[in-house]
């Protein structure tokens, strides 16, 4: 078995994604491997993501495809990967290393505290074309680079702590991983103005907003044009997995769903803050 064969195994991705994720994004990360006679069973990939810390870029691993063999599991496989990858990473000079749990208990031991959690909208009906919607596989450099100051804007604008840095190359990753989820990264625009940025996927007709990027004072309209696009059923539902920037858009036919369960855990590595005091914002979905 390698490392492909087991990661279908335990996690069950389409074909499509697995394909597109061992050809862009495992190359990327350091793999830690534990074989049983030579037999693959236990990894985990920690992939370097350029941030922003603090004000300042820098890179720090996103733990993924944590994964080992059923009947290999109980055996400490999954705490010897991760523990290895953080000390190397610790030693590379890396400020945190961040994952999204299945379950938060089995990082807790690790070190690993919450620091952000989704705040869900489903949406039903309010689905008004304000703006227009524009796939990132049909604008040019400079378009693109209007998307990458938008974001950054906003992301800064924010105060937040930390967050992924949105540069083009990161934006046209983004696409290439929505594209293999039957989705898209997209833009929305009143004329020459940029309005929203927005990640979604797709599984069996039904759409998932993975992040939504907008001024607050924008985002009914933000929102009810991405529907638009997504879907032009009025009863049909849209969810939208992070609402962090859409402001208020409560009312009929808008169900918002704080979620109990932290989508980021971080451990500080060459940090001296709390993890609990870090203002977080991080969507990438591996």
């Amino acid at each position: 078995m390698n490392h492909r064969e087991l990661w279908k195994e335990v996690f069950g991705d389409t074909d499509k994604y697995i394909e597109y994720y061992f050809k862009e994004k495992a190359k990327k990360s350091k793999i830690y491997s534990i074989y049983e006679s030579d037999e693959l069973v236990s990894m985990a990939f920690f992939t370097p993501y350029e941030m922003v810390c603090r004000g300042e870029l820098c890179s720090c691993p996103y733990i993924v495809g944590v994964a080992t063999r059923k009947e290999s599991r109980g055996r400490g496989h999954m705490r010897t990967n991760i523990e290895q990858g953080l000390d190397e990473f610790r030693e590379a000079g890396a400020r945190l290393a961040f994952l999204s749990p299945v379950d938060e208990k089995i990082y807790r031991p690790l070190g690993f505290l919450p620091v952000y959690y989704h705040e869900r909208i489903e949406v039903y009906g309010h689905k008004k074309k304000w703006y227009e919607v524009v796939s990132l596989s049909q604008m040019g450099k400079e378009k693109m680079k209007e998307m990458e100051k938008f974001t950054c804007d906003l992301l800064t604008a924010s105060d937040l702590d930390l967050y992924m840095y949105h540069s083009t190359k990161y934006l046209s990753q983004l696409h290439k991983e929505m594209k293999a989820l039957e989705g898209e990264v997209v833009a929305l625009w009143e004329g020459e103005r940029i309005c929203g940025v927005a990640a979604y996927t797709r599984e069996e007709d039904v759409y998932e907003v993975t992040e939504l990027i907008c001024d607050p004072k924008d985002g009914r309209k933000v929102m009810e044009s991405l529907c638009a696009y997504l879907d032009e059923e009025e009863t049909k539902k849209v969810t939208i997995l992070d609402g962090y920037f859409l402001g208020e858009v409560s009312g009929e036919g808008i169900q918002i769903m704080q979620s109990k369960k932290p989508y980021i855990m971080v451990k500080l590595l060459n940090m001296k803050e709390e993890e609990t005091g870090l203002r977080v914002y991080i969507n990438d979905i591996t």
